[in-house]
């Protein structure tokens, strides 16, 4: 994909390095001279110093080109103007947009948000993820991950396997047995980096796996075994 990044701060350079390094195509917009010079020393990518609120800035990272641009400036309200101007002049299909403002995250105005109004696709807010991150912790405080799905009926947990693991060296189809009150099934585990299936007539659980993922089913507030 080509895509524009607006801003090579925190944000914008870990953006740009993760994209990068999946073969995207890759243009960064800053006016800070020294940070896209920090970009163009570190990355593999294309840099631009000026103002993303320009068309002509704009153009001249092949706007019209761009599937997607992502406006994390340290401005919200620049961020917003970005992904006007992609929309109307430009048409670029995907606008992702940094709001820190909890103004602006306010629900009872997320209609501004659309075609109509604000063509903004999908908004980031660290400090929203942030808050949401320590609350899955503290909703798993043992696992290292716990991310939701299908409107938190599905998490998925990711456990480190180490020696206080009880799980280590048990058949997985004799889990069940000798904890009947683990109402999760194990997904697979991550060794060196690589995800592995695991088949459940075949393998224990070892010290030489990193991670645990396991999945829990949750329907009215209950974990249920699914």
């Amino acid at each position: 994909m080509n895509i524009i990044i607006c801003g090579a701060g925190r944000v914008g350079y870990t953006i740009a390095k993760l994209l990068s390094e999946q073969d995207h195509s890759i243009t960064v917009i800053d006016q800070s001279s020294e940070d896209i010079q920090k970009i163009n020393d570190d990355l593999d990518v294309k840099s631009i110093v000026g103002k993303a609120t320009y068309p002509s800035v704009l153009e001249k990272a092949n706007a019209e080109d761009a599937d997607m641009i992502i406006a994390v400036t340290r401005n919200d309200e620049i961020n917003m103007l970005i992904c006007q101007i992609a929309f109307s002049i430009f048409k670029i299909g995907k606008k992702i947009a940094r709001i820190r403002s909890q103004d602006y995250l306010n629900p009872k105005f997320s209609l501004v948000y659309n075609k109509e109004n604000l063509p903004i696709d999908v908004i980031i807010s660290p400090e929203v993820e942030i808050a949401k991150s320590i609350q899955r912790k503290l909703e798993a405080p043992g696992a290292i991950d716990n991310v939701p799905f299908a409107d938190n009926k599905i998490r998925l947990l990711e456990i480190d396997v180490n020696e206080k693991c009880p799980l280590i060296n048990i058949e997985l189809n004799k889990i069940t047995k000798k904890f009947p009150k683990l109402e999760a099934n194990i997904l697979g585990v991550v060794r060196e980096e690589k995800f592995i299936i695991l088949k459940i007539f075949q393998w224990k659980l070892k010290m030489y796996f990193q991670y645990l993922l396991i999945m829990i089913l949750i329907i009215n507030g209950m974990r249920l075994n699914k």
